[in-house]
């Protein structure tokens, strides 16, 4: 093993050696090309390539030792303070801030802020940290530097939540130079506060500001400025749902918010005011698409016409609630809204949208409540005619009686007289019920008698045996023993049949709403026979549909033409 490295080291030195050799003699014959590295040169420039190396590692060390004395000089030996603020001839310090935004967004409708990295740039002229040091053009210097001077106490006025970068080291440097010059970057992301109008969302711009200024410092001791070039936005900068617009800048010194032992301070600041504008697309697919398509699935229930079976009643009625729920729940459950106060644009669309097929739904309702109302005043009608009939006979009967009771009757010439005078006579114009029975006791017959000219008499009583007409013989009782009540029978049959326990509210309502139409009949009865929709009653429903067919697209396109034009142009 050790005469294996002998043979190597060995083989090396004899290389040189011979290397060496060979050099001095090309030197000998004129060669002058020398190789450094790979690339050949000649003798003049290798010799200026080697004593330039030689120069600059000499002169490194020099600058590093002449960099040390001159920052221990600063710092220590001139006795600065890096607890009061420069002094400069012209007033107070002013600081020229500059920024680069690499990346924005988001922007927070729920928290009404955005956030955005950038590059932070701050300078100012301390004359405390001038030096004249040859060879000395700019001071680069670490971080940690900051904290031996002094650095203005800049903060972002609207500012909610900001952070420095510290991975993997903290991001800011310190140039400082000959004059005095102190530059100090960082890089930052901040969170900014932006009061929203949300009432055209989601057709909206937002104008939001960034303030800079400093927070112990008043105008008479920091003012702020704008560099040459205030601030540039990368080309890739994009956001999700905005779009940077525009964007200016400005510079302010005036009375603030800010406040001390005086009262508010003079404060100078800048600014930057950032307009974004949303993107409609993303609610144009999911929101207003889907709600009109929604619209236009409830006129369908329009050419369901209306039959005698009814069989397009539970068609219309499914169709109509479910558009009514898909607006609901696509509208007002949606989360991408902003919880806010006050209606905006998207509200008043949902609205309209609602509004539009809760119609076409009423107006299925309004004809079937008309065809159900129809239906039941002719009904209606027929009992009524029957109580009247049924009444008039009641009246006839007790008018019979009264007049029985009061009137001995006589037999003349087979006429009922008195005094001379007919018994029928006093009864001209009403209806009489007369029983008349015969005289060996058997029961007779039941006549009616409606009389249509007063000069005709009322028939009289055929038999010639009956002299006189008691109460019992000239009136039916209702109470006899071998009269049977058919109605109550068949009531009792019905109460029966009723389960025992039945919702109580269903029944009351019934019944309100039986007693409304039956007033309602009787207030409107004489008109409303002579109405087109009691004598057609299918006809003016189909008139109605087609009405709707045309009106509901009318009304709905002329909202949506005041809707569009209101948000886009007026609002």
């Amino acid at each position: 093993m050790i005469s294996s490295f002998s043979a190597v080291f060995l083989c090396l030195g004899i290389s040189r050696v011979v290397g060496e050799e060979c050099a001095s003699k090309n030197r000998q014959f004129g060669d002058t090309s020398v190789v450094f590295g790979e690339n050949e040169l000649e003798e003049e420039d290798a010799i200026a390539l080697d004593r330039t190396r030689r120069s600059f590692y000499r002169g490194g060390a020099v600058l590093g030792e002449e960099t040390s004395k001159t920052l221990d000089y600063l710092l220590f030996e001139s006795g600065y303070n890096r607890r009061f603020r420069p002094i400069n001839d012209d007033g107070p310090v002013q600081v020229n801030v500059n920024m680069a935004i690499r990346s924005m967004g988001p922007v927070d409708d729920s928290k009404e802020a955005y956030s955005l990295d950038c590059y932070f740039r701050q300078s100012w002229i301390d004359k405390r940290l001038s030096y004249n040091t040859s060879g000395l053009n700019e001071l680069a210097l670490n971080w940690a530097f900051l904290a031996k001077i002094w650095v203005p106490d800049t903060f972002f006025v609207n500012g909610k939540q900001s952070f420095l970068h510290k991975i993997t080291v903290p991001n800011r440097f310190v140039r400082i130079s000959p004059n005095g010059l102190v530059s100090y970057s960082q890089r930052l992301t901040l969170w900014a506060s932006c009061p929203m109008d949300l009432r055209k969302f989601p057709l909206d711009s937002h104008t939001c500001n960034l303030e800079i200024g400093s927070f112990g410092y008043t105008a008479q001791d920091v003012i702020y400025k704008w560099q040459s070039k205030p601030f540039s936005v990368g080309e890739d900068v994009a956001l999700a749902q905005f779009h940077l617009a525009n964007a200016s800048f400005g510079e302010m010194i005036g009375i603030s918010g800010r406040r001390d032992r005086n009262g508010f301070r003079n404060d100078s600041s800048v600014y930057l005011n950032f307009i974004f504008e949303r993107q409609t697309g993303f609610f144009l697919l999911q929101i207003y698409t889907p709600l009109t398509l929604i619209v236009f699935c409830s006129w369908v229930s329009f050419w369901l016409v209306k039959t005698d079976k009814g069989g397009e009643v539970p068609a219309r009625t499914a169709l109509g609630a479910t558009t009514v729920l898909s607006i609901v729940n696509l509208g007002f459950g949606g989360k991408s809204k902003p919880k806010v106060g006050y209606a905006t644009a998207m509200d008043v669309y949902i609205i309209i949208c609602f509004f539009a097929v809760f119609a076409a739904l009423v107006e299925f309702a309004c004809i079937n409540f008309v065809d159900t109302f129809i239906k039941r005043f002719k009904v209606w009608e027929e009992e009524e005619k029957a109580r009247l009939q049924k009444e008039i006979l009641e009246i006839s009967e007790k008018k019979l009686e009264e007049f029985s009771q009061k009137v001995p009757s006589k037999k003349v010439n087979g006429n009922l007289k008195e005094n001379g005078e007919y018994q029928n006579q006093k009864f001209d114009g009403e209806e009489l019920v007369i029983v008349i029975p015969v005289e060996n006791g058997t029961e007779g017959t039941v006549g009616k008698y409606e009389p249509c000219d007063k000069n005709v008499p009322a028939p009289t009583a055929k038999s010639e045996c009956v002299s006189t007409i008691s109460t019992q013989d000239a009136c039916v009782s209702t109470e006899d023993e071998d009269f049977e009540d058919v109605d109550e029978e068949e009531e009792e049959e019905n109460a029966e049949a009723k389960p025992p326990k039945f919702d109580f509210f269903t029944r009351v309502m019934d019944d309100f709403f039986d007693v409304f139409l039956k007033r309602l009949f009787r207030k409107y009865s004489p008109i409303i026979p002579q109405m087109t929709i009691y004598k057609d009653t299918l006809s003016v429903i189909y008139n109605i549909d087609s009405f709707a067919r045309k009106g509901f697209p009318f009304v709905f396109l002329c909202l949506q033409i005041m809707y569009w034009t209101a948000y886009l142009y007026i609002l």
